[in-house]
């Protein structure tokens, strides 16, 4: 109801209870028919209203607040108004906005120091998705030294907002000083300083301290523990996060979220979808983080029903609006195969930032869409939106992916002249890839041995696999030779280098690779083709004869390898890496994991349905022409995500 009398009092009283009771639109429009009904907002009024400015948030609304403050004299020394102000322009982010009034101010209190300094670390915006520093934490701890000097003291809150900025960023010196600083002031044993600093300990990797002072406090609240068990997975030590979470006698949504996200972190999706089931179980309302992290799961893969589920989810519990969310939602309909889905829902978000353009040039790229993926990037600079190292990744990899050098080297020479950014060995590696794939091998490695940063193992792999491509035996040899310096206990390095010498038929120099690998303890990875099916996951290895199915499958190939060769198929057997019989070779070649996927999917799935599959490795020449022509022959759209790209196969053709 609104109040009828003139006293601003009344008129606060209900402007306090919206906000109390989170309706900030309804606390701002009393506010704006307060100051319409000639009643003179006071200082406890202008608190009220710009909290309710800051939490929805409001901007426009905040400043024409500090307007109508900056016309009331009374006010100008008014440090509790002053306060609320800091708070509004802290929390939307405008830190010169906030700086500038903080240093006109005539009075400042603690509240106005604590509220400056909390602002400079929440502007490092932390997600388990991505983390943008904006700024250095020295703005936080300078501020804290001009607070010393004018003799202010500092309280818990104080130091839970300075640690907070020094973790954001990785501040360690920094860290140590203040963490120094609290022990001095006797605010260590403070629940508050303590749970930040077990957290920040955690940040900065030194997790033995940071269980350290876990253990040595008896105060230990659910904070203390998530603060830890974060800290864990952080590290990708999920043994140690398993263990503690087991020893938890509570539990909330961050502590489910931490656990989702250790188990994404070293691959293993299912278990983050199995934790999100018992957070249901447990009546656990998930948040922003948990949606996001599943649906990261399901991108990982490549289950396509149930990401729509989380989508028809996340629409009804209201986070689809959510950038976040709605980014990874695009990257869950590109990572599982539907692209146009993942366009439309693109094209649909009210607003865009630079994650949710990397994500669909990325999608848009690896589905072999490069001009689309190219037009993209364009678009997303004449809308204005500066593009990230991480655009540029995208960017390079459609250049290679299509084809397109002299395009690639533009793109890449204008990331420093035209963005000042510094091109990481990410970006490196993409510009070998895309050299090698073209069969520009020596230019190739030119580029590698005339980095400004050392090569990593990524950067030569691309080399030597370009090198098996184009048969370059002599320059595979030396690239190997690098490689396996480099990472002597990594499988696929050995495997690179036997398939060149197998595809040159040097079956000595395979035997001698493949002995190596024995001593060190190494084996090949697997083939493996996943697809989902009614809602469950089926699982193929190459060569596998445990499947339920098996007798039903086996019929399937059967009958599809004499339709193949009656369409003019003829077997690539020099895929077969091993010296042994040819009808033996053909025999191994039907087994292939992907070839065993797809007579699943004919024998289970509707006729005219797409067929979606994910493969671990990269598809080799004789599935990839097997199974397009198995797309004509059964009129299907068969879509297989192999480990760089994904691959359409329609009617015959393949979209690569």
């Amino acid at each position: 109801s609104v109040p009828k009398k003139k006293d601003p009092y009344f008129w606060n009283a209900t402007i306090r209870t919206y906000v109390e009771r989170n309706l900030y639109e309804d606390a701002l429009l009393l506010y704006k028919r307060m100051v319409t009904d000639g009643v003179e907002p006071d200082d406890y009024t202008f608190p009220l209203a710009l909290k309710a400015c800051s939490s929805i948030p409001a901007l426009k609304e905040g400043r024409q607040i500090h307007t109508h403050i900056a016309k009331n004299a009374s006010l100008a020394e008014n440090v509790f108004v002053h306060n609320g102000l800091l708070q509004f322009y802290c929390c939307s982010g405008c830190l010169d906005d906030a700086r500038e009034l903080f240093d006109r101010m005539p009075h400042r209190s603690l509240v106005s120091w604590n509220t400056m300094i909390a602002g400079y670390s929440r502007i490092y915006q932390e997600t388990w998705i991505r983390v943008v520093k904006n700024r250095s934490c020295a703005d936080a701890v300078l501020l804290y030294c001009f607070m010393l000097e004018e003799g202010i003291r500092a309280d818990n809150f104080t130091f839970t907002a300075l640690l907070r900025a020094c973790g954001s960023c990785l501040g360690f010196q920094e860290g140590i000083q203040i963490h120094c600083h609290a022990v001095k002031l006797g605010l260590e044993t403070d629940v508050y300083v303590r749970n930040t600093l077990i957290d920040v300990y955690g940040k900065f990797g030194e997790i033995q301290n940071a269980r350290l002072l876990f253990v040595g406090f008896p105060e230990r609240d659910l904070v203390s523990w998530n603060a830890l068990l974060t800290g864990f997975v952080r590290l990708g030590d999920i043994e140690s996060a398993e263990s503690l979470f087991a020893e938890m006698d509570e539990r909330d949504i961050v502590s489910w979220n931490a656990m989702m996200v250790g188990y994404l972190q070293i691959g293993r999706a299912n278990e983050v979808l199995d934790v999100f089931r018992q957070t249901q179980v447990a009546g656990v309302c998930p948040n922003i983080v948990s949606i996001v992290t599943a649906i990261s799961a399901c991108s990982l893969l490549g289950t396509l029903s149930l990401g729509v589920w989380f989508h028809i989810y996340s629409l009804r519990h209201g986070f689809e609006s959510n950038g976040y969310v709605s980014s990874s939602l695009v990257k869950m309909y590109a990572k599982c195969g539907d692209i146009e889905n993942a366009v439309r829902l693109f094209d649909k978000m009210p607003q865009r930032d630079v994650v949710s353009w990397d994500v669909m040039i990325e999608g848009l790229a690896l589905h072999g869409r490069a001009k689309d993926a190219l037009a993209l990037f364009r678009r997303m600079k004449n809308e204005g939106v500066n593009p990230d190292d991480i655009t540029f990744i995208g960017v390079l990899s459609a250049c290679s992916h299509a084809g397109l050098v002299e395009e690639g080297f533009l793109h890449f020479e204008s990331m420093t002249k035209e963005y000042g950014i510094e091109p990481r060995v990410e970006h490196y590696a993409c510009l070998v890839d895309l050299l090698g794939r073209a069969g520009r091998l020596h230019d190739a490695l030119q580029i590698v041995e005339s980095m400004p940063i050392a090569p990593d193992s990524v950067v030569w792999s691309a080399l030597l696999s370009a090198c098996r491509i184009h048969g370059d035996i002599e320059l595979a040899e030396k690239v190997a030779k690098t490689t396996l310096e480099m990472e002597p206990s990594i499988a696929a390095n050995y495997i690179l280098l036997s398939n060149v010498y197998a595809a040159s038929s040097k079956w000595e120099e395979v035997a001698s690779v493949r002995t190596l690998m024995k001593l060190k303890g190494l084996d090949k990875e697997p083939g493996c083709s996943v697809l989902e099916m009614d809602g469950s996951i089926h699982e193929f290895v190459a060569g596998d004869n445990s499947h339920p199915q098996l007798g039903e499958i086996n019929q399937i190939l059967h009958k599809l390898g004499k339709r193949l060769k009656e369409s003019g198929y003829e077997p690539h057997k020099e895929v077969v890496l091993r010296d042994m019989e040819e009808e033996v070779k053909e025999t191994v070649l039907y087994r292939h994991s992907e070839k065993l996927a797809v007579a699943f999917a004919l024998i289970n799935s509707a006729a005219g349905t797409p067929i979606r599959i994910v493969k671990n490795l990269r598809i080799c020449s004789d599935c990839h022409s097997a199974i397009k022509l198995i797309s004509k022959i059964e009129a299907r759209e068969i879509i297989v995500r192999d480990r760089n790209r994904f691959h359409h196969f329609i009617d015959g053709s393949c979209s690569c």
